[in-house]
C-alpha cells in the first residue's frame, strides 16, 4: 500500500511540473512577445514617413538652398507728364473713351468718333519718380487752368485741381505691360458694357474695367 501511495504521490508531482511548464513558457494570446513590440514600432514609425511625401520633398527642397522667386508683377508703360492721351475701356462696346461732360461730369465718348480736347488727359506724378498722379485735362482749360479728375459726392468728375485733396490721388494698377485699373481718390473708375462711368470702393473687389492709353499727341500741340 506505501508503495502504490508513493507511486501515486510521484505521478501527481510530475503533472503539476508539467503544468506549471506548460504555464511559464506560454504566452498570453493577446499580450505580444518582446521582438514583436520592437518590429510593430518600426512598422509604424516607417508608415508615418511614408506617409508624408510633402514634408520629404519640403525637407528636399530647403536642403537645396534654392528659393523660387515669385512672378514679377508687369511693368506698365507711363505717358511722360507732356503726353496727351485718351483713356479707353477695354473690351466695351465702340471703345469708350472718358470725357468731359459740359456740366463737368466725367463720362464716356466713343473713341472712334471724332474726339476733341475733352478726351484728352495727362498725369502729372506728384513728386518726381512717384507713382501717385494727378489726371488733368490736357487741353480743355478753365480760367486759363487744367481741370483734374476727382471725386465730388459720389461722382467722378472734372474739378479744380488741387495735388493735397486725397479725392483726386490717381493710381494705376497695373494688369499687363498696356492695360491698367484707374483708381481715382480710393475708387476704382468702372465702364458699363453701355459705356455708363461708376465707381467702386477700391479694395473691395476686383475691378471689372482695364483701361488702356490711346497717344494724342503732345501737351500743348495738336497731334
Amino acid at each position: 500500500m506505501q508503495h502504490t501511495k508513493a507511486r501515486w504521490i510521484a505521478r501527481c508531482s510530475l503533472g503539476l511540473v508539467i503544468l506549471a511548464g506548460a504555464a511559464g513558457c506560454s504566452t498570453p494570446q493577446q499580450q505580444a512577445a518582446p521582438n514583436d513590440l520592437q518590429n510593430v514600432a518600426m512598422t509604424d514609425s516607417a508608415s508615418s514617413v511614408v506617409s508624408s511625401p510633402t514634408a520629404a520633398a519640403a525637407q528636399s527642397t530647403d536642403s537645396s538652398g534654392k528659393v523660387t522667386a515669385p512672378a514679377a508683377a508687369p511693368r506698365l508703360t507711363v505717358p511722360g507728364p507732356d503726353k496727351a492721351f485718351l483713356l479707353v475701356a477695354v473690351d466695351r462696346v465702340e471703345d469708350p473713351a472718358l470725357t468731359v461732360t459740359a456740366s463737368n461730369r466725367i463720362g464716356t465718348y466713343p473713341s472712334g468718333a471724332d474726339t476733341g480736347d475733352r478726351e484728352q488727359f495727362m498725369l502729372t506724378p506728384l513728386s518726381p519718380g512717384a507713382t501717385t498722379y494727378l489726371l488733368k485735362t490736357a487741353r480743355l482749360r478753365v480760367g486759363g487752368e487744367p481741370l483734374c479728375a476727382g471725386i465730388k459726392t459720389g461722382v467722378l468728375t472734372a474739378v479744380a485741381c488741387d495735388a493735397a485733396a486725397k479725392s483726386q490721388k490717381v493710381t494705376l494698377v497695373a494688369r499687363s505691360t498696356t492695360t491698367f485699373d484707374l483708381v481715382v481718390g480710393g475708387y476704382q473708375v468702372e465702364v458699363s458694357k453701355l459705356g455708363k462711368v461708376s465707381l467702386a470702393k477700391a479694395g473691395n473687389a476686383a475691378a471689372k474695367t482695364r483701361f488702356r492709353f490711346v497717344p494724342a499727341g503732345t501737351v500743348g500741340q495738336w497731334p
